[in-house]
């Protein structure tokens, strides 16, 4: 089995990596990253041939199905997660720090910006912009206000991602890429990654959204397609597993003493935080708790040791 992650901004990209990651250590295969989906092209023979091992393709650029197939190949499960766009440009503007990029004091100068007609239409680097989902995952600017290539572009995407997972829905969708993958449940739980402070998020009234979603109209119809059918799927059965797995993650913050560090600075990117243990258990719970909480890419030769212990989540979290 192989999975092509295709990862946005902003959108708890971060955390879903995570276990993806995980997974791949569950399933004993080694895996990459890289900034570049071309880079991956540069060592092809390191993706596991195992039918049973889970691939892991994490990639923070422009997202291409071709260049995927191409180094994947075939039998691959491609998923991605979106967020409401509004709220992931407004994430984005403050983990980027977009103020001086767009010449404003703060994102209320943004918005005035965007209701004078004055905006700047350009990208940050070529990173970070107008409708950034879309971007991302393939759909040309020059295209942001066609609506018959918007609708073309979301039902190409949909024909090819076997789960569109949802940011505001996130343990649904862990839930429901569990099922896509056949994984048990206690291989699934996880610790939000890259947090923010509450006086770093903006707090935007009904007239400053609207005016947001006109200006990300083409993310906005991709998201709430993909959302209008991400919640056809929330069935029954499907809401009383996520109840097992928020519990299960309540007894493993629990017991490996999880708090947050974030620090307060003027800066906005500072104010994202990550997550941390208080105290180590014992070597061996150590390493269970920082598979589940610590950063595993980059870290294989330490967290190897960890999966020998994975089977203690089963006993340690089960849920009656």
């Amino acid at each position: 089995m192989k999975i092509g992650f295709a990862k946005l901004f902003k959108v708890s990209g971060t955390t879903m990596a995570e276990i993806l990651l995980r997974l791949s250590l569950f399933n004993g295969n080694y895996f990459n990253t890289g900034s570049e989906m071309r880079t991956w092209q540069t060592s092809p023979t390191n993706f596991s041939r195992t039918i049973i091992c889970i691939e892991t393709f994490v990639e923070d650029g422009r997202w291409n199905f071709t260049i995927a197939d191409e180094l994947l190949g075939s039998n691959t499960f491609y998923i991605t997660i979106l967020r409401d766009p509004v709220y992931q440009f407004e994430s984005m503007f403050n983990f980027f720090d977009l103020r001086e990029f767009y010449k404003v004091s703060s994102f209320d100068g943004f918005i005035e910006k965007l209701e004078n007609g004055t905006l700047r239409e350009d990208r940050f680097l070529n990173i970070a912009g107008r409708n950034q989902l879309s971007f991302m995952l393939g759909l040309q600017p020059e295209s942001f206000s066609n609506e018959t290539a918007i609708e073309e572009f979301s039902s190409y995407i949909s024909s090819k991602f076997h789960l569109v997972m949802i940011s505001e829905y996130f343990d649904e969708s862990v839930i429901l890429l569990k099922n896509l993958l056949g994984s048990p449940i206690g291989h699934m739980l996880y610790v939000p990654k890259l947090t923010r402070t509450k006086d770093s998020k903006q707090n935007l009234t009904k007239k400053q959204k609207l005016l947001v979603e006109k200006w990300l109209h083409a993310d906005m119809r991709i998201y709430n397609n993909f959302k209008k059918n991400f919640e056809k799927l929330l069935t029954k059965q499907i809401r009383q597993e996520v109840k097992i797995l928020q519990k299960m993650n309540i007894r493993l913050r629990d017991f490996c003493r999880v708090r947050t560090i974030i620090v307060h600075e003027k800066s906005p990117l500072l104010r994202f935080g990550t997550y941390k243990l208080e105290q180590w258990r014992s070597y061996g719970s150590n390493l269970l708790c920082d598979l589940y909480i610590g950063d595993h890419q980059g870290k294989f030769y330490f967290v190897r040791q960890a999966v020998k212990n994975a089977g203690e989540v089963q006993r340690i979290f089960i849920i009656d």
